[in-house]
């Protein structure tokens, strides 16, 4: 009978546990990014001149994913180049974001793809206003709709 009790209790603190997780991971507001900072959306804009240090990652069916860390003060830029067309080009500055109109992101680095097809996800550091940060990116290989988050 102890031994039932036990586990009953044991079962009942770890279930606890989860929800005050849950909790404070602000999963019931349902944007994806937890406790971290945004989401934030990257903003399709018109293809531009890509520089000679930017980060060509291949993709699945003849797809390169291009990261471009503007030198000059401008946020980061991603262009999907399928078959050597242009497909979109994201600017990832965070000011497009209501609740972030105050902050900058200025560098891209260390980037590792995790899905190659569709959608594209990607982890990556940022720097940004408030530090370096991780974050994680999600990018319909079609049009281009996006979302990424920044943790801290």
């Amino acid at each position: 009978m102890k031994r039932i009790i036990i586990i009953i209790a044991i079962i009942l603190f770890a279930f606890f546990c989860y929800k005050v997780y849950d909790f404070f991971s602000f999963s019931w507001l349902g944007d994806d990014c937890g406790m971290d900072d945004g989401p934030f959306n990257a903003v399709i804009i018109d293809p531009i001149k890509i520089s000679e240090t930017a980060q060509v990652f291949d993709l699945s069916d003849n797809g390169k994913l291009i990261i471009d860390n503007r030198t000059d003060s401008l946020s980061p830029i991603l262009t999907l180049k399928e078959n050597g067309k242009i497909i979109w080009t994201l600017d990832t500055d965070t000011r497009n974001t209501k609740e972030y109109a105050n902050t900058r992101i200025y560098n891209i680095d260390k980037v590792e793809i995790l899905n190659k097809t569709n959608p594209i996800r990607l982890q990556f550091f940022a720097d940004w206003t408030y530090g370096s940060e991780s974050g994680g990116m999600e990018i319909n290989r079609k049009s281009g709709e996006n979302s990424f988050c920044l943790s801290w």
